[in-house]
């Protein structure tokens, strides 16, 4: 007992002094010592010296031959590989990683590491992937490199990493790949509510928001009836003079202007109709919430590489369950696929999405809120919803995600005791919490 601990010490002190005053009282407890003597023996003979309490869960390669995992009782039943610390592989259950995990890390390289872990678990375990990389930083060029002094390059997307890692899973020609800062043939295809959510994400404000929530109908309206793109239409009307025009009862299209009491009589009641809410809002307001948005029009209109009309669907891809890598080009852009991530979740029923991770690479300018949103929208649908974020997040994105992981993995910087450290793993899972170093594998 010199290895246990003041409590345990107690414990089985106070166990041996009740027996002891028993053993004057009834005659039949010396028997019933031997008996709970000899259960404890056999327990131990059969299988008792193959519990084990490890930094996480049991393989389920080891529960196979019959070790047991003293935290839940039942043979080792754990698929996911985390890292590797000192004492071996760290490995957790897929129901644990539902419960959420977040990678805390300013190194690209962690991340990249991290996320070809994930790819690999996914793959060892038959399931889909849909990565969302961060959004690019240009990469200054080497010196003596052959196009030193020229523009910075963009770093490639994870696609030929992930393709590596499948190949041996046979899965490596499922690898698909989106790439929005070019033009996807087929373009992702998102919806209005889509674009909706991620503004209200951007964190421009709620005059923003109110104008948006009126301004986009009337867009969509004015696109289908005259076969245009709405997102184009949408910023155009971000224009001061083209929104001070449009509440007038006014707006040009194609060199050809529509007024609310000079066009058919129909089209005319339906347009003084769409912009009475927009004239209802107060006009200081209005002009703040126009300022907000016409920061972004101009990337709204040039939005080649989504559509509301046509493109891929994320939700076919999570029925398929393919592995997709998606890198936005901005905030906006990524705010828009959450959005669709999250949308794709939560139009199913509960835990169609069981067999699919989906990870997302969450930036600093978003409100927070969406990673809340995808976080209960997995949970939803049984998904293993993971997010990327800075190694210290800003106070918003803070108080946003801190309840919605049990799974944390802090990088590291240096190492201890000689031994190479790039990550922390702290868990807080119910039965299993944990604190250990690893190093994730390259």
């Amino acid at each position: 007992m010199n290895d246990d601990s003041p409590k345990e010490v107690a414990w089985h002190f106070g166990i041996a002094a009740a027996l002891s005053v028993s053993l004057c009282a009834a005659p039949f407890v010396p028997e019933a010592i031997l008996v709970y003597a000899g259960y404890r023996f056999l327990r131990h003979f059969t299988y008792g010296w193959r519990n084990w309490r490890a930094p996480g869960r049991v393989p389920h390669h080891l529960g196979r031959r019959g070790y047991r995992d003293e935290t839940t009782r039942r043979r080792g039943d754990a698929t996911w590989p985390i890292g590797l610390a000192k004492t071996g592989q760290v490995w957790l259950r897929r129901e644990d990683l539902v419960q959420g995990m977040a990678i805390e890390s300013d190194d690209p390289l962690l991340q990249a590491q991290a996320i070809g872990n994930l790819v690999f678990a996914s793959c060892m375990n038959g399931m889909g992937a849909i990565i969302v990389e961060g959004i690019p930083q240009p990469v200054a060029r080497n010196k003596g490199d052959p196009d030193e002094g020229k523009a910075a390059k963009k770093p490639e997307m994870l696609t030929r990493q992930i393709s590596q890692i499948a190949q041996p899973f046979g899965r490596d020609t499922e690898v698909y790949s989106i790439d929005l800062d070019a033009v996807p043939q087929p373009p992702l295809r998102v919806a209005a509510s889509t674009l909706t959510a991620a503004i209200a994400d951007m964190r421009l404000g709620p005059e923003a928001e109110a104008l948006h929530a009126e301004l986009l109908p009337l867009a969509m309206a004015i696109a289908t009836r005259r076969e245009k793109n709405p997102l184009e239409i949408y910023a155009a009307f971000l224009d001061e003079v083209a929104l001070d025009r449009l509440i007038k009862g006014k707006y040009e299209i194609e060199g050809h202007e529509v007024a609310a009491d000079e066009d058919a009589p129909a089209e005319g009641a339906a347009l003084r109709k769409a912009i009475k809410p927009i004239q209802n809002l107060p006009d200081d307001k209005r002009e703040v919430g126009r300022k907000a948005l016409a920061a972004h029009a101009a990337e709204i209109a040039g939005l080649k590489s989504v559509s509301m009309t046509e493109g891929f669907e994320l939700r076919s891809a999570i029925s398929a369950r393919g592995i997709v890598c998606i890198r936005p080009s901005s905030p906006l852009t990524t705010a828009l696929v959450v959005a669709r991530c999250v949308e794709a979740l939560v139009e199913g029923k509960p835990g169609h999405a069981a067999d699919t991770l989906i990870h997302v690479v969450y930036p600093a300018e978003l409100s927070g809120k969406s990673a809340r949103r995808f976080r209960a929208a997995a949970v939803q649908a049984g998904s293993i919803g993971t997010l990327s974020l800075p190694a210290r997040p800003p106070g918003h994105i803070y108080k946003a995600v801190r309840k919605i992981t049990a799974v944390r993995i802090q990088a590291r910087t240096g190492s201890r005791n000689g031994a190479a450290e790039n990550a922390k793993v702290i868990s807080t899972i119910k039965d299993c919490s944990f604190t250990v170093d690893i190093e994730m594998p390259a």
